[in-house]
């Protein structure tokens, strides 16, 4: 029969020890809060740098783009020779590797002199098999996931009576010089860049507090560094496709050949329109998105037989989500990136 007296002759639960269990519990909850305070200054460590990297990347597009302006004044032939597409592109293609590669680069430098970060992985995929059927299955879920939403962004436009429009200017691919240098500068560059620096530099050190977490949170940076509402909604979405290849294929190559191929198909439809035509250009959008279609079952179909089944590493850490999102927008870089990027953003809508 129980006295209220435990097995030492002592009343309650206490153990002779004053490290029993009440203590033991406070030791606990103790070491969980350090823990968690220590990954949250991880977290804001990481996410502080990356920010930091954004604002090099729009401070140097800006400085770029005024210098032209400036030289363009003293030198009005500048101006000319800068707005025919083959100039134009090849600025394109120098202010990718200055403006985006190189901060992040430096940044990664950083993480791995931190040893925040390991080598990126641009090693084999776990499974070459997989990854091929994945890519697959993506290639069109990312091609009609954009023109979706490019319909549902105009019906918004009309409803609400405002322009969205981007601080991408509008280019020619008429003739094969065009062409060839359009497929550097919009399918090949952005593909190795942006998969590197952004599923790369950004999302893998972001993997030890969760690969959902990753994705989400490289997917929106991806997002709104676009600085614009016609690009913003649909590289959410890609970015969290790209960032589900890189994390479930182990490797970088599926999310850069995925990136290469989306923004390949927007420069064979464009060069197709501007050389031959719009129904030309109609019939051959028809035709590449039927054949991403079949492509895309094939995939799945080739998966369902494998049986494969997705599986992403929950992390070891001990914060919410809220916690995480928290510590990662809670910093002075942070701040001011997003401040800059809001700012872009606003200046690209027509009221």
């Amino acid at each position: 029969m129980n006295n209220g007296f435990n097995q030492n002759g002592q009343f309650g639960g206490w153990s002779p020890s004053p490290y029993g269990n009440g203590a033991e519990m406070y030791n606990e909850q103790y070491l969980k809060y350090v823990q968690k305070k220590k990954e949250k200054e991880k977290i804001k460590k990481i996410s502080s740098k990356c920010f930091l990297a954004v604002i090099m990347y729009v401070l140097i597009s800006y400085s770029l783009s005024f210098l032209i302006v400036g030289i363009s004044w003293v030198f009005p032939s500048i101006s000319k020779i800068y707005n025919e597409t083959l100039p134009s592109l090849a600025f394109e293609i120098i202010l990718t590797f200055l403006a985006i590669g190189v901060p992040f680069f430096v940044i990664h430098l950083i993480f791995r002199n931190e040893k925040i970060a390991k080598d990126l992985p641009f090693g084999t995929a776990y499974n070459r098999e997989v990854a091929t059927n994945l890519v697959m299955v993506c290639l069109p879920l990312m091609v009609l996931s954009a023109i979706a939403i490019n319909y549902v962004s105009a019906f918004f436009q009309e409803i609400v009576g405002l322009e969205f429009t981007s601080s991408v200017g509008e280019i020619s691919l008429k003739g094969v010089k065009e062409t060839i240098l359009g497929v550097i500068s919009i399918a090949i560059v952005p593909a190795l860049i942006e998969e590197t620096v952004i599923r790369g530099i950004v999302l893998q050190p972001l993997r030890k507090y969760g690969d959902k977490y990753a994705i989400i949170a490289s997917a929106l940076l991806f997002a709104v560094m676009h600085g614009n509402m016609v690009q913003i909604p649909y590289t959410v979405i890609g970015g969290l496709l790209l960032g589900f290849l890189a994390v479930t294929t182990g490797s970088l190559w599926p999310s850069i050949i995925l990136h290469f191929i989306n923004n390949l198909y927007s420069v064979i439809v464009l060069s197709v329109s501007d050389n031959f035509g719009d129904t030309a250009s109609t019939i051959v959008t028809v035709i590449m998105l039927l054949a991403f279609a079949v492509v895309g079952v094939i995939g799945a179909i080739n998966l369902s037989k494998m049986k494969y089944k997705l599986t992403f590493e929950k992390g070891d850490s001990l914060l919410s989500v809220g916690e995480k999102v928290e510590a990662s927008v809670k910093n002075g870089p942070a701040f001011v990136a997003l401040v800059l990027l809001a700012l872009i953003t606003i200046s690209n809508i027509n009221f």
